[in-house]
């Protein structure tokens, strides 16, 4: 792969592109007439509890392989963050040059907005979900699989329909899920998306999450280990707790993940940002102007993260209809998610839709990107590690028709290496 291609730049990230990066986030996915979702409320609870969660309550996953208790976890959390010298955009026409600002050649925009170094603690409200499947046993469930989504989504990217969910293809192989709206995302708690909602805050976030797992504090089960599963900017941040905490997971399964920047600056701009509460949906009144969304256009969706004819429309018109936020200082943070796991010493699989845009360019087979980064995002990983793309599949590998091959490569290997 040509050098000029790569974000990196020896180990660091180039301040442009972490400016860039925080804007290729991903996307999530709404209801539609001609889909199945989850419905009717279990008989019984098989062996979760409602334990850890306030506002809890008991379903099914779109596909009824799992049982599920979902609500709101209180997560204290002490982060070391970055002073941003920004207060962020007062309009839409701000964004805009914004965002121009940042590709252009030689940009400095990043740079010149970093300030020293802050702190967050405090006590952050997260909804979450946490799945084990219909016949789960105390014995049979040992390891539960931590999913984080990718920006412009939530939680619901992970079991969206009856033949898109990832936490039924875990369940059907007898695994548990947690999957949760990241902070500043979803019906999490919002903050201020530019000092706050920063990816170090995210990744001290996530940590308290994993080890409240491994303590049993969350849904009356507690698991000897878990794995990281991530998508896009939930892949950049499942990395970045891999950095920090190499023992929070014995494997990890990342999608919509490589360090390519050939189609970041089209992908975005085709996006065409608007701040979130100038678009006239009811999840996005009252945030504050740095959290982010597309456009209501339908092609804004399609270029970043669908691949024609690869997907139901449906899909689209709900991931357009749900769709959440980016918050702006996660963009400028992101970098450091980037940055090499090297104590990470487990298997690891990145899968790709051949056709990703933002990662990809629209082919990964190109240049062999998807392997190609695997052994400098970790390179200390088990021999057993691998990649993968998928065909006829753009951004967002859970919403194309080709869900089910993808879920399949995932778990088959995780099964064999976790």
């Amino acid at each position: 792969m040509a050098r000029s291609q790569s974000i990196f730049n020896g180990t660091d990230l180039s301040s442009k592109m972490r400016g860039l990066l925080g804007f290729m986030s991903l996307a999530q996915f709404p209801f539609s007439q001609s889909l199945s979702f989850a419905s009717t409320t279990p008989k019984n609870s098989s062996i979760l509890s409602t334990d850890g969660f306030s506002s809890p309550s008991l379903s099914y996953s779109a596909a009824q392989k799992a049982v599920c208790v979902t609500g709101y976890l209180d997560v204290p959390v002490q982060a070391t963050t970055t002073e941003i010298l920004y207060d962020g955009p007062t309009n839409n026409t701000q964004l805009t040059s914004l965002l121009i600002s940042l590709f252009a050649l030689d940009s400095t925009v990043v740079g010149s907005l970093i300030g020293g170094t802050a702190s967050v603690s405090d006590t952050y409200t997260i909804y979450s979900k946490l799945c084990v499947p219909t016949d789960a046993t105390v014995e049979s469930i040992k390891t539960v699989q931590f999913l984080t989504h990718g920006g412009t989504t939530d939680h619901t990217y992970w079991d969206f329909a009856t033949d898109y969910s990832y936490v039924d293809a875990a369940a059907a192989r007898g695994y548990a899920t947690f999957s949760y709206d990241r902070l500043g995302t979803g019906r999490s708690q919002h903050p201020d998306p530019i000092q706050v909602v920063q990816v170090a805050t995210q990744v001290e976030l996530a940590h308290a999450l994993i080890s409240g797992l491994k303590a049993g504090s969350y849904g009356g089960v507690t698991f000897g280990s878990a794995v990281g599963v991530g998508h896009s900017l939930g892949s950049a941040l499942t990395q970045g707790i891999s950095a920090k905490y190499p023992s929070d997971f014995t494997a990890l399964a990342l999608t919509g993940h490589s360090g390519f920047q050939g189609g970041v600056p089209v992908g975005i701009a085709s996006q065409a940002s608007q701040i979130a509460n100038t678009v006239d949906l009811p999840q996005f009144s009252g945030l504050a102007n740095g959290y982010i969304t597309e456009s209501s256009t339908p092609q804004a969706i399609q270029f970043a993260f669908f691949h024609h004819p690869g997907y139901d429309e449906t899909i689209l018109e709900k991931q357009l209809a749900t769709r959440q936020t980016n918050a702006l200082g996660e963009t400028f943070t992101l970098g450091a998610a980037y940055a090499p796991a090297a104590g990470f010493t487990g298997p690891v699989i990145i899968l790709n839709g051949n056709e990703d845009w933002f990662f990809c360019q629209g082919n990964c087979n190109a240049q062999e990107i998807t392997s190609t980064f695997l052994p400098y995002f970790f390179p200390n990983a088990s021999p057993k590690s691998t990649t993968y793309t998928v065909g006829n599949t753009g951004h967002n590998v859970n919403l194309h028709y080709s869900a089910s091959k993808s879920f399949g490569i995932l778990l088959e290997f995780l099964a064999d290496t976790a």
